[in-house]
């Protein structure tokens, strides 16, 4: 059975992709780029997982391998589901394009000042490498810098000035600088915004072949982002072709040796459940709100746990002693590991219902021309990813975030009337 699912999550890859080849504007929506994540992130590590599975065994890699079916081909049936038209209906909200710039700038001010306080506080940290402390709340704000960003690079590709320029270069400065430092997330999530931008502002998007090629180098890329960091930019604007090879070679070739997959932890804890029977249904979602949210700082530790469920929580100490194996610092379960852990196969559905979320935004975006809609689909590109590689809870927690923040820029910015809505785009 596992060369069976090893094949299905193979075909399933592919079908995301070249769902997405076939008609190119389409790599700029949620089952393509998510395609592109499973290829990249998942599929090597599925390889490395079958070669070295010790200590995950047999019925655990299974379960792990067509969870990761499951969740794949989701994806695709959620974004293929037919639309809700009140849903459409009110993501149509008409903006002041003067109340918006003001809006942007605001937030893009408020960003700054919260990453220059960032800057000057050390982050304190748990016993799991988690941030704590008022350097969390300073981070957590810093980041309507991006939502800032997204304002201004469409106003610039609307209409291109100095002004608007200069503005896009603040806000997105922030994310540039996470890209230098190799992070690999900012770097996907800058050319997916990008792409998306292009298009619907001027209908441009790339070749054919340029798609399939970068498929291809995001495969070793993101291993070697992850070797290099903020190295890999230094190396390459040096021209150490020599350097950049063999540092991909390396992190490839880890990668393949199965020693640290984020895949394994996920095989490893969704058999630990099994075993268990202590699944969340949702709490730890929830648990992960609540922690994102609530400021233990200001309303107390205590009342903020009080504030969690917690449910299962004696997971860990059971896969620990069950395995005598204790995942890397750091390291996630992947979404296919939490989305199990809280529904059982069923979890797979949470992927179906993010891609429904996306289809409603495409047409609002697109075919409506609702900025609201496109700041929205611009912000959850990158959670979209995040549910992935970290976490469904990780999804519902940058969601908010942005429902919130471009939630108020829309309430101050909207007009007084409302565009007709179009029954053609559905």
């Amino acid at each position: 059975m596992i060369e069976i699912y090893r094949n299905l999550f193979i075909l399933i890859c592919l079908g995301l992709l070249i769902w997405g080849v076939v008609s190119v504007e389409r790599i700029y929506q949620y089952p393509f780029f998510m395609g592109m994540i499973f290829v990249s992130f998942l599929l090597p590590q599925v390889f490395a997982l079958i070669d070295h599975p010790s200590p995950v065994t047999k019925e655990a890699l299974e379960r792990v391998l067509l969870m990761s079916s499951l969740c794949g081909g989701a994806c695709l049936i959620g974004y293929q589901m037919k639309p809700n038209r009140i849903w459409l209906q009110r993501l149509n909200i008409p903006l002041d394009q003067r109340k918006l710039t003001k809006a942007g700038i605001g937030l893009t001010a408020y960003g700054w000042f919260f990453y220059f306080l960032l800057s000057r506080t050390p982050p304190q940290t748990t016993t799991v490498g988690t941030w704590t402390g008022p350097a969390t709340i300073y981070f957590f704000f810093s980041q309507v810098l991006n939502i800032g960003f997204g304002i201004f690079l469409l106003k610039l590709l609307k209409k291109p000035s100095f002004f608007n320029l200069i503005l896009t270069v603040i806000g997105g400065w922030y994310l540039v600088q996470q890209i230098i430092n190799g992070r690999r997330q900012p770097t996907m999530t800058l050319l997916i915004i990008l792409g998306f931008s292009l298009w619907i502002i001027y209908g441009l998007i790339p070749p054919r072949l340029i798609v399939i090629v970068a498929l291809v180098c995001m495969t070793f890329l993101i291993p070697l982002f992850g070797e290099l960091r903020g190295d890999f930019w230094t190396l390459v604007f040096s021209g150490n072709w020599q350097e950049v090879l063999s540092a991909s070679q390396k992190a490839f070739t880890f990668l393949l040796k199965g020693e640290v997959l984020e895949l394994k932890n996920a095989a490893l804890f969704m058999d630990t459940v099994e075993f268990t029977g202590s699944y969340g249904y949702g709490t730890s979602w929830w648990d992960a709100i609540v922690f994102q949210f609530v400021p233990g700082q200001i309303v107390s530790p205590e009342l903020k746990q009080s504030l969690q469920f917690k449910w299962g929580a004696e997971n860990m100490g059971v896969l620990i002693d069950r395995y005598a194996y204790i995942p890397p610092p750091g390291a996630t379960f992947t979404g296919i590991g939490d989305a199990f852990v809280e529904f059982n196969y069923l979890g797979c559905l949470s992927f179906a219902f993010i891609g429904y979320i996306f289809k409603h935004l495409w047409i609002s975006a697109v075919y409506q021309k609702s900025i609201f809609s496109r700041l929205l689909y611009m912000g959850l590109v990158s959670p979209s990813m995040l549910a992935l590689t970290h976490g469904i809870a990780r999804f519902w927690q940058e969601a908010i975030f942005q429902l919130i923040f471009i939630g108020i820029v829309t309430y101050y910015s909207k007009t007084n009337y409302a565009r007709p809505y179009n029954t053609s785009t559905t």
